[in-house]
């Protein structure tokens, strides 16, 4: 009898078939930040003085020559303002503007190399009225970076700024969340209950300007819903080495890290699942970046881009079983059966090939592929999340090999 050591995959899948795809970005150098200002029209920043930008939705990115490789060349955060205005920040006290899309820029800062803190994050409320965050300093602008006014000396290096209003702002400091209410003259601890532990926030997340999210090293995910008044420890992800996290909505947010991982939440952080990325590539990811909840971008380690515009694809939990070799290719009723939402379908292989599991409706229109991809012989199960379908009655087909397996179930709602 012969059996077989077998990776079984889990995998929700939702409307459409649903991927992250690698976009050429022109560079190796590391990239640290990315910002969308609508669909087609992005940027995004890294080492050696990378500033890449696109006008097409990253189909293809151009390299933006300017001035911060006097000061080290180390590009942590971009803020495109609109279509001509953008700020960049870095490392060695580097603070630029553009106010023709990159054709020439303004060095409100920058250095010399080693000359003083870098900053590393930008909050904006208009293009005059902005906050540049780093190291143990927070500046305020009125006039677009002309004059910046400094009132607060954190005691830890700030990572993160965000401002909801003129007054009302928070900024993350290490393993702590800092609130003003009088637009950065006085801040106050927010008391992030992190235990006692050494966490390292490097970034905010913030949905509809009442929810914000902070997450640490050690993959501690951290919600306030009234603008940090108030914190609560919601969930650990996973082992560490994560670094940012991105809420599109109130509900729906990623989180990455080391190693190419990338973790998706679709209940406000409370739980994530991981997100298929591609196993080639182990670079760091160091931002995320969305202008909805299906299209966005990340960035990270030797300039890899990648983008999806289905949400991503979300793989549950990857186990490892000792199971026989099927015999004959076998398609199993789901359960349960009807269902609400999801429900788990089980199928044999028994050659290796390409197979494709999609579900049609009784008229014959296909309303979800769950995957297209090689298979080696063993038993797999699936399942299937089915939120964007209504109620009735589809047939579920697997096929692969000249051979066609389907059968019917029922979502009720």
């Amino acid at each position: 009898m012969k059996y077989l050591l077998l990776m079984i995959f889990f995998i929700y899948c939702s409307a459409g078939y649903a991927q992250w795809i690698s976009q050429t970005s022109g560079t190796n150098q590391n990239l640290y930040d990315i910002e969308f200002l609508n669909e087609n029209t992005g940027w995004a920043v890294g080492d050696a003085g990378v500033v890449i930008k696109t006008t097409n939705g990253g189909i293809n990115w151009i390299n933006v020559p300017n001035p911060s490789i006097n000061a080290g060349g180390i590009l942590v955060s971009v803020e495109p303002i609109d279509s001509s205005i953008v700020y960049v920040v870095g490392g060695h006290n580097v603070i630029l503007k553009t106010t023709n899309g990159g054709q020439s820029w303004i060095e409100i800062r920058n250095g010399p190399f080693g000359a003083g803190y870098g900053f590393t994050g930008i909050s904006y409320l208009n293009k005059d009225t902005l906050w540049f965050c780093g190291g143990n300093r927070v500046f305020r602008t009125f006039d677009g970076g002309n004059t910046l006014d400094s009132f607060y000396t954190p005691a830890f290096s700030t990572t993160d700024v965000y401002f909801k209003d003129i007054d009302i702002g928070l900024i993350g400091e290490e393993a702590e969340v800092y609130k003003t209410t009088n637009g950065g003259v006085n801040w106050f601890a927010t008391n992030v209950p992190d235990g006692g532990a050494v966490i390292f926030f490097r970034k905010l997340a913030v949905a509809e300007n009442q929810y914000a999210w902070v997450m640490g090293n050690n993959g501690t995910v951290f919600k306030t819903t009234n603008f940090g008044d108030t914190w609560a420890l919601i969930d650990t992800i996973a082992t560490g080495g994560f670094i940012p996290i991105h809420f599109s909505s109130a509900m729906t947010g990623w989180a990455g890290g080391t190693g190419n991982r990338l973790y998706k939440s679709t209940d406000g952080g409370f739980s994530w699942r991981r997100e298929q990325t591609d196993t080639t590539s182990l670079a760091f990811i160091a931002s995320i970046g969305f202008i909805n909840d299906n299209i966005g971008w990340y960035v990270g380690g030797v300039g890899k881009v990648y983008k999806t515009t289905t949400s991503g694809q979300t793989i549950v939990s990857i186990s490892e079983n000792n199971v026989q070799l099927p015999d004959d290719f076998v398609l199993y009723q789901n359960y349960p059966n009807p269902f609400n939402n999801q429900t788990k379908i089980s199928f044999n292989i028994n050659k290796a090939g390409l197979y494709k599991f999609e579900v049609y409706t009784l008229l014959g229109e296909r309303v979800l592929e769950v995957f297209n991809e090689e298979f080696h012989p063993g038993n797999y199960s699936v399942n299937v999340i089915a939120d964007k379908l209504s109620s009735g009655v589809y047939i579920y087909r697997i096929k692969g090999n000249g051979i066609i397996k389907s059968k019917k179930f029922i979502l009720v709602k």
